[in-house]
C-alpha cells in the first residue's frame, strides 16, 4: 500500500511540475522505485525555465533541432569572387565585381590561378573566392546596391551643382542689369 502511495505521489508530482516528492522534504531526486519496478524521475525546473515560452507542459524545455543549411554549390572548378578585383592588362585595367564567374586554373598554398570569361589570367586569394552560389549571390547583391547608392550620391550632387549654378547664374544676371549705365539726360 504504501509503494502504491509513494507511485501515485511521484506521478502527480511530475505532472505538477514539483522537483521533490511531498512524502520526503530533503531527498534527492535520484530515480525512485515505483510499484512496477520502473524508476521515476522528475526534473527539477530552475527559476529561468519557468519563465521559458519554448516549455512545453511537463516543464521540460522543448529543443527543436535547427535544420542543416542546404549549400548550393558550382561544378568543379567553378569559382565566384566574393570582393573586388582589378587587372591590369597591356590594354589597361579590368575590373571584376563581386559575384563574377571565374574558372580555376590551379591552386598554389593559399592562392589560385584563375581566368574570368574574357580569359585573363590573374592570381587571387583563396579568401576572395567562393564556389557557394548562395554566397556569391550574396555578394553581388551587396555590390548592386553599393553601387546603386553610390549612383544615387552622384545624382543627386550633380542636381545640387547644378542648382547652384543657376542660383549663381540669376545673380549674375541681376547684377549685370543694375550696373547698366544711366542713360543721359538731354541737355
Amino acid at each position: 500500500m504504501r509503494l502504491h502511495l509513494l507511485a501515485t505521489a511521484l506521478a502527480l508530482s511530475s505532472m505538477i511540475g514539483c522537483s521533490k516528492s511531498p512524502l520526503s522534504a530533503n531527498a534527492p531526486t535520484a530515480p525512485a522505485p515505483t510499484a512496477t519496478g520502473v524508476q521515476v524521475h522528475t526534473p527539477a525546473r530552475s527559476p529561468a525555465s519557468s519563465r521559458d515560452p519554448k516549455q512545453n507542459s511537463t516543464g521540460s524545455t522543448a529543443i527543436a533541432p535547427k535544420p542543416t543549411p542546404v549549400r548550393h554549390l558550382a561544378p568543379e572548378g567553378t569559382y565566384f569572387l566574393l570582393q573586388f578585383v582589378s587587372i591590369t592588362t597591356p590594354s589597361g585595367v579590368v575590373g571584376l565585381a563581386p559575384g563574377a564567374k571565374i574558372t580555376a586554373l590551379a591552386h598554389h598554398d593559399a592562392s589560385f590561378k584563375v581566368s574570368d570569361a574574357d580569359d585573363h589570367v590573374f592570381l587571387v586569394m583563396e579568401s576572395q573566392i567562393t564556389n557557394d552560389l548562395d554566397l556569391a549571390a550574396a555578394a553581388a547583391r551587396r555590390d548592386a546596391a553599393v553601387q546603386w547608392r553610390i549612383q544615387n550620391q552622384i545624382v543627386a550632387e550633380a542636381r545640387k551643382y547644378d542648382e547652384e549654378q543657376a542660383k549663381r547664374w540669376a545673380q549674375e544676371q541681376n547684377a549685370a542689369k543694375q550696373r547698366t549705365p544711366p542713360k543721359p539726360s538731354p541737355r
